[in-house]
């Protein structure tokens, strides 16, 4: 019998904060035009292509890949200098030298410790995957996840959920989940047969049938979410590596393990995950290369991972392209949100937001147009979304994409469009995401990896470079001397952003 699940709210799909609200969930609708794979290969996928197109972009000498900050501890309500110390088992003074603490009682709600990690015991340093199997990047151009779902005989390839009012697949979940969270498909297929069995069971029992990712939380049985949670933690462990820094893993009892300095973001990334709920032996177990680790599981579904490797994922050469402000340059609209995550806020910090100056519309949808930042290809045109890919190859995988979330239904651009830079995109909105407010929501990836708008690519919009104050949410943009601070305002003086000099 065909599996089915039908969730009877009215609105199913829940996926993880994606919107510009903190800690505020988005409705998402699917599109059925959208879900499969456009491309289709053997199941499992060829290796992946050696090179990439980056646009004709010039090399400028960025550094290969961004540096993981030293591993952190952010402080919580109620902690003490001491009781950081006694929980994460360093001595006192190491972690007021490592800081440069002058007061012990001044510590903050929010501040970033940085831990002496070589002070404690580290954690295996085995590459797992390369990072290109973890990002949905130039890897997985002709990986078909329904194609592959259908010869392992699992529980994934009979399963089907309502979204929305609408019968998906499980690898349409699949799908969904690898699109808006950029993961790679053969790494979230090999996690979920890690933690459950689906893609090669056709009977799982137990919490495997119906926590299939590992998220217990009542009310979190359908796979759509299950998949959402899994992506949005992977993505927490790979892009705190690359730069927002790493908590050592707390066992209890003092016992606390640092992440092995040496480590890639996608073995970070991974090692993170199976971290949540573990025990440390089970951890190890699941991190190391045995028989009963995740690195064999992903092998018997997929082989050797370096097969698919593309390295370096972020070329030496990478630059982002000119990009404008995405209004007309006659306008000025408002910088509302410094960097926060690009979809969920486990990935990169790679979104700001824009309001029109239209004064407060609430969830009316704006008169205002927001535009191209650069010619491309509109590669995805859904509920909400909208994604332009700047090499025009077709492929979300590849090059410079960006993404315009909260894009009205009404005048938005159609898929397949070729866009010149300020041509229309659609009305801001608050479709597609979990708003309180009408507004832009634009966030750039390259090489299918979220790119921090304040990182070693910065985002820089006619001039505009953004910067974040190091909290999600927080940030300013300066340009030859002027700053404007993110505000819940419209102040011309204070965060009005316009082209004009």
């Amino acid at each position: 019998m065909r599996a089915t699940r039908t969730l009877i709210l009215a609105t199913v799909l829940v996926i993880l904060a994606v919107g510009c609200s903190k800690q505020q969930p988005s409705v998402r609708t699917v599109d059925a035009t959208t879900q499969a794979e456009a491309t289709t290969a053997v199941p499992g996928g060829n290796p992946a292509p050696t090179a990439t197109s980056q646009a004709g972009i010039p090399n400028v000498g960025v550094p290969l890949q961004p540096t993981a900050l030293p591993q952190v501890y952010t402080v919580q309500s109620g902690d003490t200098l001491s009781g950081i110390a006694a929980r994460l088992g360093i001595s006192l003074d190491s972690l007021v030298k490592a800081n440069g603490i002058t007061d012990p009682n001044a510590l903050r709600v929010g501040q970033r410790l940085n831990i002496p990690s070589a002070q404690l015991s580290a954690g295996p340093a085995d590459q797992i995957l390369p990072d290109s199997e973890f990002v949905n990047g130039p890897a997985y151009v002709s990986f078909d996840v329904s194609a592959f779902c259908a010869t392992q005989g699992g529980y994934l390839a009979s399963y089907t959920e309502n979204v929305n009012g609408q019968v998906l697949s499980g690898s349409e979940i699949v799908a969904l989940t690898v699109r808006d969270y950029s993961v790679g498909p053969r790494m979230l297929l090999a996690v979920l047969e890690f933690k459950s069995g689906w893609v090669t069971n056709p009977s799982p029992a137990g919490s495997a049938l119906y926590y299939a990712m590992g998220d217990r939380r009542t009310g979190r049985e359908l796979l759509s979410l299950q998949l959402a949670w899994a992506a949005n933690q992977l993505n927490q462990g790979y892009y705190d590596w690359r730069g927002r820094g790493m908590t050592p893993i707390d066992w209890g009892d003092s016992v606390t393990t640092a992440y092995a300095p040496t480590l890639n973001a996608a073995t970070a990334g991974l090692q993170y995950f199976l971290s949540l709920g573990a025990t440390r032996d089970q951890w190890l177990e699941a991190v190391g290369a045995g028989a009963g680790g995740f690195a064999a599981t992903y092998r018997r579904l997929f082989g050797d991972p370096s097969q698919f490797a593309v390295e370096p994922l972020i070329a030496a050469g990478a630059r982002q392209p000119t990009l404008s402000l995405p209004w007309s340059r006659q306008e000025m609209w408002y910088l509302t949100s410094g960097p926060h995550g690009g979809w969920g806020e486990g990935s990169a910090w790679a979104a700001i937001d824009f309001v029109p100056g239209e004064g407060y519309l609430g969830c009316q949808v704006a008169a205002s147009w927001e535009v191209a930042s650069a010619a491309g290809l509109v590669i995805q045109s859904v509920e909400g979304q909208v994604k332009v890919d700047l090499d025009g190859d077709g492929h979300e995988q590849t090059g410079w994409v960006l993404l315009y979330l909260h894009v009205a239904s009404e005048g938005r651009v159609p898929v397949l469009s070729q866009v010149r830079q300020g041509d229309p995109i659609g009305h801001p909105s608050c479709e597609g995401g979990f708003g309180d407010a009408t507004h832009l929501h634009f966030a750039r990836k390259y090489n299918g990896e979220w790119m921090a708008a304040d990182g070693p690519l910065p985002m820089i919009l006619d001039g505009w470079q953004i910067h974040s104050t190091g909290t999600s949410y927080d940030g300013s943009a300066t340009r030859d001397g002027q700053e404007r601070e993110a505000c819940v305002c419209q102040d011309p003086s204070v965060n009005g952003l316009s082209a004009g000099r």
